[in-house]
């Protein structure tokens, strides 16, 4: 199945993590993840969640080190969107490595919050969450179609305390310039992370010219991003690409045209993370979860 990818992606890859790594990235590309879902503390609680799924015979078990998150053996995504847990906005299906960014944060209530690219608001969502909803939180998103999902995902979920606004990230520092205690910058990337075998519409459009396009769009978010920051304020950049252009040679450039941007250590608790230039980490993609990049940096005075 695999050689219907592109030549150039798998020789790309293997340059860049070797052979042995990108035999078990083909095994995770055609592998079937079981649901993941993180449970929304506005609205309930993980143990109402779960003595709910256990009244059920849904099957279930904690994911270790990432709170409030679960996995599901016995249950499709699909059934998963359509339980009532879902539908009321108690729980939020999500993939494991998408959960990750904001936990890196160190998000504190009162905190004046930016998520730069928002939609589709797992992230913002969780964002809320972890704030109990007592942020300032700014979630941007100028697609049209995207921007509905934001909303629809913000309310579901009860997050009261997110503005979420349809425009253009990239000229947002004209607006609102250092304004911000913490920033996300979840950015549009070629998404080779999220490659599934199975289904050619993850991989049929993808192309190097692709992968320069994402990585001047990623520029100009980053330059409004830093902005926007406060001083000693926080920014999380991540993608769910492998593509060394939109990670670790973008923290690269970001350090050189902002030399006051201070890369952080971090650790994430999955398996198959690496770590790579400037404290940042590539999470490879597995049966756990999909390949994934995440960098945190700090504005310093």
């Amino acid at each position: 199945m695999h050689n219907s990818l592109p030549q150039t992606l798998l020789q790309r890859l293997t340059k860049d993590f070797g052979p042995g790594a990108v035999t078990m990235m083909l095994k995770a590309f055609d592998h079937q993840r079981l649901p993941t879902f993180r449970v929304n503390t506005l609205k309930s609680t993980d143990e109402s969640v779960m003595n709910k799924l256990r009244d059920e015979g849904v099957a279930f078990e904690r994911v270790k080190d990432i709170p409030h998150a679960f996995k599901v053996k016995n249950r499709s995504d699909r059934e998963l969107l359509e339980h009532e847990l879902a539908t009321s906005g108690q729980i939020y299906l999500q993939g494991l490595a998408s959960m990750i960014p904001p936990l890196l944060m160190d998000l504190k209530p009162g905190e004046s919050i930016l998520d730069l690219c928002a939609a589709p608001g797992s992230k913002t969502s969780e964002i809320a969450a972890l704030t109990n909803d007592q942020a300032r939180i700014l979630a941007m998103e100028d697609n049209d179609i995207r921007f509905q999902k934001l909303l629809h995902t913000v309310s579901m979920q009860a997050a009261t305390s997110v503005e979420a606004r349809h425009g253009d990230s990239t000229q947002l520092h004209k607006e609102l310039p250092e304004s911000f205690d913490k920033i996300l910058a979840d950015v549009p990337c070629s998404a080779e992370g999220r490659i599934d075998l199975n289904e050619p519409r993850t991989y049929k459009y993808w192309s190097e010219k692709n992968i320069v396009a994402h990585a001047k769009l990623q520029r100009r978010l980053l330059r409004s991003a830093v902005a926007c920051l406060k001083l000693n304020g926080t920014l999380v950049y991540s993608t769910c690409t492998l593509a060394p252009e939109e990670n670790e040679l973008m923290i690269d450039w970001l350090v050189t045209e902002f030399p006051f941007m201070q890369p952080i250590e971090i650790s994430i608790p999955l398996k198959n993370a690496r770590a790579t230039a400037h404290k940042s980490i590539t999470l490879l993609p597995s049966n756990e979860a999909e390949g994934f990049f995440v960098a945190k940096l700090r504005k310093q005075v």
